[in-house]
């Protein structure tokens, strides 16, 4: 099987803390937005607003915990200081410390003002063209019903080399509880920079689109119109937004930099309220023409040679597979690159939950 590794360092050094340097001594508050952790290529010419500056000295003045590693099913192995003796890990009991004795790594976590960092961003000299597609690995894994709130989530990745990343940790929860850190080793004063292999790509002009399939009928025929499928085995258009377009608040289209410090085009598809019943829809992710966006500078296609791929979680790595799919065939739950030039798709299936009740009695 073909394999692939995403943002595997080439080369780690680290980067000596300034002199003076007030680091934190307690667990803090996390409201603020998350730091970039992976390079950008802002590939159309158009950036994002991103916390701190380029070619900054992180600052690390906030909430952070310790971390050892992960254990054998992936989960993290960290803990918060104790407020009563940092040296300690808390034991939630104020005015008491904890038996077990911190670690040497710490990790900065994000959404906190006191901590900034910002990893390399990339102006293009040329066109870009795209080398992988993430899909979130959700949309394959999970049972989605016509109740679900499904998080759609794609990753442009173009392997470029030598750009300046950050490492993180995995501290704590899973999904939208999960928290990364940023690495940080106390003892020698000082944290893990890494030169990444590859960058997320962000262009203004990305697009995604969700509609029905008529139930029966082969999706094959239909034909990609440049923002949505016509023909008659697709429905009536469920949600079609633009990343050049969206505004303030829910309900739009965006690209965000998610908590492992990396730009991800993000949308929850709230089905409940926007559904044609149950059955199988597609979503989308296109790059609009010049005709809609004239700052379109990016592609991606099967005959430049993108690929999907599919993350497999390894300790210290994010190993990707290649998947067999990709071509201009559907396939339920897998994502494909269709044969239109910067189109790829996901057919998922929506279907009515059953109740506890129904089963137990034995009925469908």
């Amino acid at each position: 099987m073909k394999r692939k590794c995403l943002y595997l360092a080439g080369a780690a050094f680290f980067l000596v803390i300034g002199i003076g340097h007030v680091m934190a001594e307690e667990s803090g508050d996390v409201t603020f937005g998350n730091n970039l952790s992976f390079p950008v290529i802002w590939s159309d010419g158009v950036e994002k607003v991103l916390r701190g500056a380029p070619g900054m000295t992180p600052e690390i003045g906030g909430a952070w915990w310790y971390w050892w590693g992960t254990d054998a099913e992936g989960n993290p192995l960290s803990c918060a200081p104790d407020n009563d003796d940092i040296n300690f890990c808390d034991d939630g009991l104020p005015g008491s410390v904890g038996s077990e004795p911190g670690g040497r790594q710490r990790a900065y976590l994000q959404q906190d003002e006191l901590n900034v960092w910002q990893a390399e961003t990339i102006y293009p000299d040329g066109p870009v063209a795209i080398d992988w597609i993430d899909w979130g690995d959700n949309l394959e894994a999970v049972l989605w019903y016509l109740n679900s709130m499904v998080r759609i989530e794609v990753v442009l990745i173009n392997d470029s080399q030598g750009a300046l990343s950050y490492k993180t940790d995995h501290l704590f929860g899973w999904g939208i509880t999960e928290m990364w850190g940023l690495s940080f080793d106390p003892g020698e004063n000082r944290f893990g920079e890494l030169i990444a292999t590859q960058a997320t790509v962000y262009s203004h002009c990305a697009r995604l689109t969700i509609q029905k399939l008529t139930d029966g009928c082969d999706p094959a025929t239909s034909v990609w119109s440049g923002t949505a499928w016509s023909g008659e085995c697709v429905g009536n258009t469920i949600f079609s937004g633009a990343v050049r377009e969206a505004g303030d608040g829910l309900g739009f289209y965006s690209a965000e930099i998610n908590v492992k410090g990396r730009i991800v085009y993000g949308y929850t598809w709230d089905v409940k309220a926007m559904n044609a019943g149950p059955g199988k829809y597609r979503l989308t992710f296109s790059l609009d023409s010049e005709g809609l966006c004239p700052e379109l500078n990016t592609s991606f296609s099967v005959a430049e040679g993108t690929q999907i791929y599919l993350p497999v979680e390894e300790e210290a790595t994010d190993e990707v597979v290649v998947s067999e799919e990709s071509g201009d065939v559907p396939s339920g739950g897998t994502a494909v690159i269709a044969y239109d030039k910067s189109v790829t798709y996901i057919d998922i299936d929506i279907i009515e939950k059953v109740s506890n009740k129904k089963k137990k009695n034995g009925k469908k």
